[in-house]
């Protein structure tokens, strides 16, 4: 037989303010990691940029590679990643694509001499990638309308 009188019941008012708490807090971690994502993608671009840029080249090699190492990468990530995207991949191969430009940044650090900021850069790229998705955070294609169809 089970005692009633050890077994309080708590009433959903009084737990209310503790899950809206964790909303809140969730919420927050969310909004965070999409500025820390807004932060790597535009960290990718200047590590291409600077790889360019110190390239073992002539001047005007350096010049051509500072502009069109990242140019490529915005190209596809604009193309394939961004939320408006005419042909945003999902799934899987959004993945790839997104790691392999990371890959390739870091890359690029790397043989331009900064292999610790290639480190640091991967590790916070690949874990607010991967947080990205565990909250949910990366909308599915079809999802989203692209500019010329909105209602």
């Amino acid at each position: 037989m089970i005692s009633t009188e050890s077994h309080q019941l708590v009433s959903s008012d009084e737990q209310l303010p503790d899950m809206a708490g964790r909303v809140g807090a969730l919420r927050s971690f969310a909004a965070l990691n999409l500025g820390v994502r807004f932060g790597v993608e535009l960290a990718t671009f200047a590590a291409l940029g600077y790889w360019g840029a110190s390239a073992n080249a002539s001047e005007d090699v350096r010049a051509l590679l500072a502009v069109i190492a990242p140019l490529v990468a915005i190209v596809a990530w604009s193309r394939l990643l961004a939320p408006r995207a005419p042909k945003r991949l999902t799934g899987r191969a959004a993945l790839f694509v997104e790691l392999s430009i990371f890959s390739g940044a870091t890359a690029a650090l790397v043989s331009a001499g900064r292999g610790l900021v290639g480190v640091v850069y991967v590790s916070v790229a690949v874990l607010s990638s991967f947080l990205t998705r565990a909250l949910g955070q990366y909308a599915p294609a079809e999802g989203v309308l692209a500019p010329g169809n909105r209602p």
